[in-house]
């Protein structure tokens, strides 16, 4: 399995996270259900926005690039993902790189140009674009301007860049530079997993061009197909509607979540939605994974409680109820199993979780059921389910239960603070005030219009003008 990590020029957001998070639970399934997994996730530690990030640092590639590395290890680790089989990096495999450029060009799929270029000959791979349901014609004809004489087609893409002063570069056959961005995982996935691949992952932004880019590379330079049996693409993370991106600057970084909230909350907001499903980050996605891991760590608190009391005597009646509960386990096994192996449809798994806690609560509240032999079982076999059916796969529900729901009531004592202190505004009255404010200008009541800007800010909204007009967004 190859997963797409981040480009490390700065601290990744939480959309981020949500990638290495699915990742991690493809990861766990596959070896839950007995599979031995090679799993590589990449980093991009060459890049032209880590190339400006060391302009700016007055530093060096090199040196930002190990730097963001680490703290997105860090923001891994907290959130509890497992370690890869194999952590890899462009700059570490350029001889593989190379190497598969040469089998491209040998295999007529790329050419040189002017300069040391090297560019792959979209002609001549005849099933380009059936990954993300494109065809040629239409991505030619969307092409307004072609800026680029020297490409024999305006699709063609880079495989090797010349050297820019001042930028890394290595030395190649057709002179220093660098590769382009889609060869890397090609050649990555070769080195560590073959010529062909089970499972491949990234965020569906990626399936065009990154994407149809890698499966165009690996398939010319080995000659065999497919290069990927299986491609897994999880969903955006958007704030107000909008794709949370840094280049858009909308983004909460996963640090920032990861300290106010914890690791597991993470992982229960990220993976409690399908992968392929966009989560509007903000409120109402906060509010609804704390009542999650609510009513699992205080079903959980009530079965720990249960183990913890001296045994009871045995009942007919309470073991008759128990009984009824063994079978709601096997129940809630079988279907959990079902859902994930359902293209991982962990709302499914965790509805059959929440059904089970509901007849457990049920089963409690029947007279001589607590503490009785039937009972002390069912609390076991629930907590089971909990940390290894669900907890397993998804990563939460582990967690000693009274520290955790001590750990959700400061969250939402958190919450009710923020809330008392600045309410976020919505879009609606975000609009008001603008266009309030666009008014108090024109009639040059600039005093006015400098409290409106400020009172935003400290609820968590900056304004931008432009040209344009006036921007907003979520701090």
């Amino acid at each position: 399995m190859y997963s797409c990590g981040p480009t490390v020029y700065g601290l990744i957001h939480i959309g981020n996270l949500r990638g290495g998070l699915v990742a991690d639970m493809f990861y766990r399934y596959f070896q839950r259900v007995g599979y031995e997994v090679n799993y590589v996730r990449n980093y991009t530690d060459v890049d032209d926005k880590i190339i400006k990030k060391a302009h700016e640092e007055n530093s060096t590639a090199d040196a930002v690039a190990l730097k963001y590395t680490q703290e997105v290890e860090k923001d891994f680790a907290v959130s509890g993902m497992l370690e890869p089989t194999h952590k890899t990096t462009v700059t570490t495999h350029m001889k593989e790189i190379i190497t598969m450029i040469e089998q491209i060009i040998r295999n007529g799929k790329a050419y040189v140009v002017e300069g040391g270029e090297v560019l792959f000959a979209i002609d001549q791979f005849k099933t380009y674009g059936e990954l993300s349901h494109k065809k040629l014609d239409d991505l030619i004809a969307g092409i307004r301007v072609e800026v680029r004489s020297n490409k024999k087609n305006p699709l063609d893409f880079t495989l090797w860049k010349p050297a820019k002063p001042g930028e890394p570069a290595w030395d190649s056959p057709w002179g220093k530079g660098r590769p382009g961005w889609h060869i890397e995982c090609s050649a990555m996935a070769n080195r560590w997993l073959g010529e062909q691949i089970d499972v491949h992952h990234g965020g569906e932004d990626l399936i065009f061009p990154h994407h149809e880019n890698e499966i165009a590379q690996s398939e010319a330079a080995h000659q065999k197909g497919p290069f990927v049996k299986y491609w897994l693409h999880h969903a955006f993370l958007t704030l107000s509607k909008e794709k949370m991106s840094k280049s858009l600057g909308n983004i909460f970084t996963a640090r920032d979540f990861l300290t106010q909230y914890s690791g597991e909350f993470a992982r229960y907001m990220l993976l409690s939605s399908h992968y392929r499903s966009i989560i509007d980050f903000g409120s109402e996605a906060i509010d609804q994974a704390w009542m999650g891991l609510h009513r699992i760590y205080e079903a959980k608190a009530r079965a720990q409680e249960i183990l913890r009391q001296p045994k009871g005597r045995s009942d007919l009646r309470a073991e008759a109820v128990w009984g009824s509960f063994a079978a709601q386990v096997e129940k809630a096994k079988d279907e959990i199993d079902d859902h994930f192996a359902n293209d991982f449809n962990t709302p499914g798994a965790l509805a059959s979780l929440f059904t089970l806690i509901r007849e457990f609560n049920r089963s409690l509240a029947e007279p001589l059921a607590q503490a009785t032999p039937g009972a002390l079982l069912a609390a076991q076999q629930l907590i089971e389910v909990m940390e290894s059916d669900i907890g397993g796969v998804i990563g939460v529900g582990r967690l000693d239960a009274q520290k955790a729901l001590e750990d959700l009531s400061r969250i939402k004592r958190m919450q009710s603070e923020q809330n008392q202190e600045s309410p976020r505004p919505t879009e609606a009255e975000i609009l008001k005030a603008i266009e309030d404010r666009a008014l108090a200008r024109k009639s040059k009541d600039f005093a006015k219009a400098d409290s409106i800007r400020k009172d935003l800010e400290a609820r968590g909204v900056l304004i931008k003008d432009s040209p344009a007009g006036t921007t907003w967004e979520y701090q």
